[in-house]
């Protein structure tokens, strides 16, 4: 009688063990990332496309139905280590024709940026605590266009899984470790593209920016959204943002990205 007892629990223990092992090794391996080892993803593939060429349309949208369309250009190159260099320039309409941004990064954590608006033949320069700040009175920000962040600055928290667009996206919650104009953001990331898709930007529990990011292709093995349509929840105001031309691994020299060019509109 001992004996079928001690079969039995052995019986029982195995089939318990079986159970547990198909039930954690049938865990999607993304699940088993952190957010941090997620967003390191998506680090690597904004750097891996600092090197490029972008020319772009932006659409305004107001509350009312009103519609104002710009044109711009964006350059961008990579330093040694973290370093990197970016410079847009507004061809259209007539009053933002050669109003430009410029941007000097040391590192990561370390960068400079400026504004050059020709009809005060001035360069301000924009400081860090005005990142968060409209883009030339677009819904996007300076940060929008200022490169890849410092991923050190930040805490990274999985939230779940969900598709979006029919891609299976990890959700994931960024809180900055040192208060901005947002106190969080909420991500979905693509997996294996590891791009954004969408994004909310909170003020505590309030929702007032919000993004998509759409049309996702290949380009020399970058995967690049070519539509973004970044919304201010609070006054009702959108932008879009569609990508004409991209050109990856370009190689331009360093004057291209000095203040002298900035004035010159990268002439």
């Amino acid at each position: 009688m001992n004996k079928l007892r001690i079969a039995d629990c052995v019986l029982r223990i195995g089939t318990w063990f079986m159970a547990a092992f198909f039930l954690f090794s049938t865990v999607p391996a993304a699940l088993a990332m952190s957010g941090r080892e997620v967003y390191e993803k998506v680090h690597e593939v904004r750097t891996r496309a600092l090197d490029r060429q972008t020319e772009a349309s932006m659409t305004l949208f107001d509350r009312g139905g009103g519609t104002r369309t710009r044109s711009l250009v964006e350059y961008s190159k990579k330093g040694e280590g973290e370093a990197y260099k970016v410079l847009v320039v507004f061809k259209t309409p007539p009053d933002l024709k050669d109003v430009g941004f410029l941007v000097h990064a040391r590192s990561f954590a370390d960068r400079d940026l400026w504004a050059y608006f020709p009809e005060f033949k001035r360069i301000r320069r924009i400081p860090t605590t005005s990142q968060d700040d409209s883009f030339f009175g677009t819904d996007f920000s300076y940060d929008d266009f200022g490169g890849p962040p410092n991923l050190d600055d930040y805490r990274f928290t999985i939230l779940r899984e969900e598709v979006v667009d029919g891609m299976a996206c990890q959700v994931i919650e960024v809180e900055p470790k040192v208060r901005r104009k947002w106190s969080r953001y909420v991500a979905w990331v693509a997996k294996d593209l590891w791009v954004h898709v969408k994004i909310e930007y909170y003020q505590d529990k309030q929702l007032y920016r919000q993004g998509t990011f759409s049309d996702v292709r290949i380009i020399d093995d970058i995967p690049t959204p070519f539509r973004a349509m970044m919304e201010n929840v609070k006054t009702g105001h959108r932008t879009g943002l569609t990508i004409e031309d991209i050109r990856y691994h370009t190689s331009f020299d360093d004057e291209l990205f000095t203040q002298r060019s900035l004035e010159r509109a990268g002439k």
